[in-house]
């Protein structure tokens, strides 16, 4: 399938081939490209969270390339951001102190709770953190987390203090605030909920990475 594509890319390319196999090479592109983007979508709902987050991986890259720049919208606010995520009782939004407190349902017996809070580094950029917490920190648990983060493509592990009790390992995705958008902050969400209650369980296991 994928040389097909690629040979079609070629053609439509070629800028010495005649109208009509580009044309045709363009059509065909165009169909495998509808194709691929309805086979995606009917799969966003897929019981599998992992096939799940590469569905919306994917469709997100291919939002980011098909639509112009001229055609986004301008900055969201954070509430718009946050409400994006809400889909009771999947996943319920309540306001947190100066963001949003996400609780998702993974299942009948567990659920994690996944904050979006705004925030602005000392070089003011103006990010959004959705992080979750995982447990207090040990060298054990930090351990484990350092070894892992090798193995992360949305997040990473990370210390933020706690107003109550000891500092937190968290599992943390920054987002810049400007080109944040309502389908990336829920994917976000999503996967962090997700993976933050697996590596939550593997800590409290003292398990191996």
């Amino acid at each position: 399938m994928m040389t097909q594509i690629e040979q079609l890319v070629r053609a439509l390319s070629n800028r010495e081939a005649g109208w009509v196999a580009r044309r045709d090479a363009a059509e065909l592109l165009g169909k495998a490209a509808q194709a691929a983007i309805a086979a995606l979508s009917a799969q966003r709902k897929d019981t599998d969270m992992d096939v799940q987050l590469q569905v919306e991986r994917s469709l997100e890259g291919l939002y980011a390339l098909a639509l112009p720049a001229s055609a986004r919208k301008g900055e969201y606010t954070l509430r718009d951001l946050a409400m994006a995520c809400e889909r009771r009782p999947a996943r319920v939004v309540e306001p947190f102190n100066d963001g949003y407190l996400v609780t998702v349902r993974l299942d009948a017996a567990r659920s994690q709770r996944v904050h979006i809070m705004p925030y602005e580094s000392r070089d003011g950029m103006r990010v959004i953190r959705v992080y979750s917490s995982c447990g207090p920190v040990t060298a054990e648990a930090m351990s484990w987390a350092l070894r892992s983060n090798g193995r992360l493509t949305h997040g990473a592990f990370a210390i933020l203090p706690a107003k109550d009790g000891p500092e937190q390992i968290v599992l943390l995705n920054n987002l810049v605030r400007q080109d944040a958008t309502p389908d990336a902050i829920k994917m976000s969400v999503k996967q962090i909920a997700f993976f933050s209650d697996r590596l939550e369980q593997r800590l409290s296991r003292h398990e191996e990475p």
